[in-house]
């Protein structure tokens, strides 16, 4: 299916989302991804395909991707969506990925690292909209004080006295220390992680040494982004 741009969002220095209209009807559940082809030449070593987590929720009827850009203009891929122009198109395939939140009802907790907050956003958005009750807590990292989807996700905690929100600014870091200060009981939530893999990886081990068992951790990581990229 093709996808036509029809808005850009600079969301925080160097983090943009693109906003794209469907050719066609599309359904996936808020967390989950998409296969992104951007046809461009010359390509580098990864090609002109990836994968992005849908930023957007599916009641907003739009498909949003947002990712950092970096200075030195990174991948061809990135430097052709950045010059992409409103009425282009890109194509899709392939909805997938599991990172979707457990109906349950029970306490979560959102784990982001900088440009990992992407699901969360997604999620947050559509349980904002169904107006149904929840109970989780976000601890946001990240590199500066320019918080993506800062004001949106306060609008929504506003709203919903099931959301509380913890940033956590560089060069602090979310901690066995913090976790058990901000989650009472911290063995009990279900644990959602995304963010740059080595994060990912690290909140993982630190959480499982805590005993949160595993069935109550779900992982989202973002390939080719350096740990400290998550801030």
């Amino acid at each position: 299916m093709r996808l036509t741009l029809t808005e850009r969002r600079e969301e925080s220095p160097g983090v943009e989302s693109f906003l794209f209209e469907p050719a066609g009807p599309l359904s996936w559940r808020a967390g989950q991804f998409l296969h992104y082809v951007l046809h461009h030449e010359p390509t580098d070593d990864r090609g002109s395909d990836r994968w992005f987590t849908v930023s957007s929720a599916p009641s907003e009827k739009h498909v949003m991707l947002t990712t950092r850009f970096t200075p030195e203009g990174g991948s061809t891929f990135k430097q052709a969506l950045n010059n992409l122009k409103i009425g282009e198109q890109i194509e899709i395939s392939d909805v997938d990925g599991d990172f979707v939140i457990d109906e349950s009802g029970e306490p979560c907790v959102f784990i982001a690292g900088g440009i990992g907050v992407t699901p969360f956003r997604s999620i947050l958005k559509e349980l904002d909209s169904t107006k149904k009750k929840f109970d989780i807590t976000l601890l946001y990292a990240n590199r500066d004080e320019s918080i993506p989807f800062k004001d949106e996700l306060e609008a929504i905690a506003r709203r919903n006295d099931g959301l509380k929100i913890q940033y956590v600014i560089s060069p602090e870091r979310i901690d066995e220390k913090r976790i058990r200060a901000l989650i009472p009981g911290s063995e009990k939530p279900i644990f959602y992680i995304s963010g740059p893999e080595p994060m990912v990886e690290s909140m993982t081990a630190t959480l499982t040494a805590m005993g949160v068992p595993k069935e109550r951790l779900k992982q989202d990581w973002f390939p080719g982004y350096a740990a400290d990229e998550n801030q």
